[in-house]
C-alpha cells in the first residue's frame, strides 16, 4: 500500500469557537505531515433592500469593505497555532460550502467542525459541513459536535476505531488506519457492525490485507450506535468511517455516516 501523503490541508475558517478547536486538529496533523494549510474564509454576496439597490457602487462598496476587513482578520487568525507551519490565507466570495468544494479539489484532507448554530445545534450538523461531506471526494475530518465533550487540546490520535462495512470505502479506511497508526504510534481497533457467519474471517482478512495490527471486534446491531458506544468504550481518539458513494440524493453522507459524526465522542474521518 503507498505511504499516506498529505500535503495540503483545507480548514474553512468562519471565527467561530468551533473553528478554533478544528485548528488543532489542522495544526497537529500538518506538524506530522509537514503539510501546508490553507485558511479559506467565505464571505456570501452582500444583499442590499429596494431602498438602497439603486445608489451607485454601493454594493460594490460594502463587498469592497468586508473583503478589506475579512482579509485582515484573517491575517491573524490562529498564527501562535501555525508557527512553523506553511499557511496560505485565502478570502473568497459565494456560497461557502460551493467555494469549500471548489479549494478542495486541490487538496489531501479537509478539517472541519461540524456545530451548527441555534437552537438544533445539538441535533444538527451544520449546514455548510453537511453539503461539504455529502459532496467533497476528499477525506473530511470533523472535530466533536457536542460541546460537552473533551477539549481537542489534548488529541493525538492514540487509539484509531475503523469501522468498515466491507463495501468499496473499507480498503480506504483500512489504508488511512494503518498509516496513521504508524506515524502517531496509535493502538487500532477494527469495527465491523453485522451478524454474518464469515463476518469475523472477513474482517480478519481485511486487516490482514491492509497489513494491520489491531484488535477486531464485530458486533450486531444499529451502526451508528454501536460505533459511537464502541468509540466510548476502547477511549477512541479518532473514528475513521466510508461514507459511500451511493448515487441520488443521500449521495456520499448516508445517514449512517451522519449520525456517527453527530454523535461521536471523539473527531472523525470520513473517507
Amino acid at each position: 500500500m503507498p505511504a499516506l501523503s498529505i500535503t495540503k490541508i483545507l480548514l474553512p475558517v468562519d471565527f467561530s469557537a468551533k473553528a478554533d478547536e478544528a485548528v488543532l486538529y489542522a495544526a497537529s496533523l500538518a506538524r506530522r505531515f509537514n503539510s501546508e494549510v490553507i485558511l479559506l474564509h467565505v464571505l456570501e454576496p452582500p444583499h442590499a433592500d429596494f431602498a438602497v439597490v439603486e445608489l451607485p457602487g454601493y454594493l460594490e462598496g460594502i463587498a469592497q469593505a468586508r473583503q478589506e476587513s475579512a482579509r485582515a482578520r484573517l491575517e491573524h487568525f490562529a498564527t501562535s497555532d501555525f508557527a512553523g507551519i506553511p499557511v496560505v490565507r485565502k478570502v473568497a466570495q459565494g456560497h461557502p460550502a460551493d467555494e469549500i468544494l471548489a479549494e478542495a479539489e486541490h487538496v489531501d484532507l479537509v478539517v472541519m467542525p461540524t456545530q451548527g448554530h441555534g437552537r438544533l445545534r445539538e441535533f444538527l450538523i451544520g449546514s455548510v459541513t453537511a453539503k461539504v461531506l455529502h459532496d467533497c471526494h476528499r477525506p473530511v475530518l470533523t472535530g466533536i459536535h457536542l460541546a460537552a465533550s473533551s477539549s481537542p487540546q489534548a488529541w493525538q490520535a492514540g487509539h484509531v476505531l475503523c469501522a468498515i462495512d466491507f463495501g468499496p470505502e473499507s480498503e480506504q479506511v483500512l489504508g488511512w488506519g494503518a498509516h496513521l497508526a504508524s506515524e502517531f504510534g496509535s493502538q487500532v481497533t477494527v469495527l465491523h457492525v453485522g451478524s454474518a457467519p464469515d463476518a469475523t474471517e472477513r474482517l480478519t482478512q481485511a486487516v490482514n490485507k491492509a497489513g494491520l495490527k489491531a484488535a477486531t471486534l464485530v458486533i450486531p446491531g444499529e451502526a451508528h450506535a454501536v460505533v459511537t458506544a464502541t468509540a466510548k468504550k476502547v477511549g477512541a481518539e479518532l473514528v475513521i468511517i466510508g461514507r459511500g458513494s451511493t448515487p441520488g440524493a443521500l449521495g456520499r453522507l448516508r445517514a449512517q455516516a451522519y449520525e456517527i459524526v453527530r454523535k461521536s465522542p471523539c473527531p472523525v474521518l470520513s473517507v
